[in-house]
């Protein structure tokens, strides 16, 4: 009886030196983790400030600024055009104006200069610096167009390889930092997006928050979506992995049957095409004999 109560003791003290043991070292590795996540912050906080002071001092973008409209909405769509175009620093917004206003100083007087020498006529003065002070802004939105294509085309793989990840036991943060790290140099685009939204993360913004802005960086259907199920996911606390998984599958049968429409509709385009080469043989062989026997009648 005396044993049985020893050992029994014995296991106690073990259990209890064992829990407390343990818990120290998930109190040491909570720490360090605090301390890593302290040191990205920190890491982010300072690239921020070196991003500020490089804005400083570009002296051709506080000069553009300054040149630039102070409308509140003007800026707030162009911020919007340049964030769409992969251009995100406050510096851009002056950068664009100054560029704008250059390229129109430098197109009038280059017209004046030809016009001196009466190599032009006066009109174009007057058109050619209005095509530059128009170009810019087309060529922003068609930058940004051509980037929300190209985030919307490699959109199915980053998620595939995402999925892959979280398969082999990666949280979806995780995944998205390692696909993008892998991915970079073949889909920048994406993978610069992703960053950035890990970065807002680590920062210490809200998963909801970060997801958010990412959607309104990215105004395309299939980001608006993917942005839906997982804050969704988030919400409820649903397997994410399936999520993707199943949303990245929906997005190949919309391109397939995307594809087979537009396969569909070749046909009748062609038609269009291919119809005046098969007409005129047709009319040749029809008025051949007619045009033959009219020609011998005289």
């Amino acid at each position: 009886m005396s044993y049985l109560l020893l050992l029994s003791i014995v296991a106690i003290l073990a259990f209890f030196a064992t829990w407390l043991i343990v818990k120290r070292i998930l109190v040491a590795h909570m720490v360090q983790l605090e301390k890593e996540h302290m040191k990205a912050r920190v890491g982010l906080v300072s690239q921020y400030v070196k991003q500020k002071n490089s804005y400083n001092r570009c002296w051709w973008c506080s000069l553009g600024r300054s040149l630039g409209p102070k409308n509140g909405k003007e800026i707030a769509k162009l911020q919007e055009q340049l964030i769409s175009a992969g251009y995100r620093r406050d510096s851009d917004i002056g950068g664009y104006f100054f560029i704008k206003y250059m390229l129109i100083i430098a197109s009038a007087l280059f017209m004046a200069f030809l016009w001196s020498w009466q190599l032009v006529s006066p009109v174009w003065m007057i058109i050619v610096p209005v095509i530059f002070l128009l170009l810019p802004e087309r060529v922003v939105i068609y930058k940004g167009q051509k980037r929300l294509g190209l985030i919307d085309a490699h959109l199915p793989d980053f998620l595939d390889m995402c999925n892959i990840c979280m398969n082999a036991g990666l949280s979806y943060l995780v995944a998205i930092k390692r696909v993008s790290s892998e991915l970079r140099n073949v889909h920048p685009e994406i993978c610069y997006e992703f960053e950035y939204l890990l970065d807002q993360i680590q920062i210490g913004m809200s998963r909801t928050d970060a997801l958010r802005q990412f959607a309104e960086r990215n105004p395309t259907r299939d980001v608006q979506s993917l942005v839906q199920v997982l804050i969704q996911n988030e919400k409820l606390g649903s397997s994410i992995g399936e999520a993707l998984n199943e949303f990245s599958r929906r997005m190949y049968l919309n391109r397939e049957q995307m594809m087979e429409e537009k396969a569909a509709k070749t046909s009748a385009k062609m038609a269009v095409v291919i119809m005046p080469f098969l007409m005129l043989p047709y009319l040749i062989l029809l008025l051949g004999e007619k045009m033959v026997i009219l020609g011998r009648t005289f």
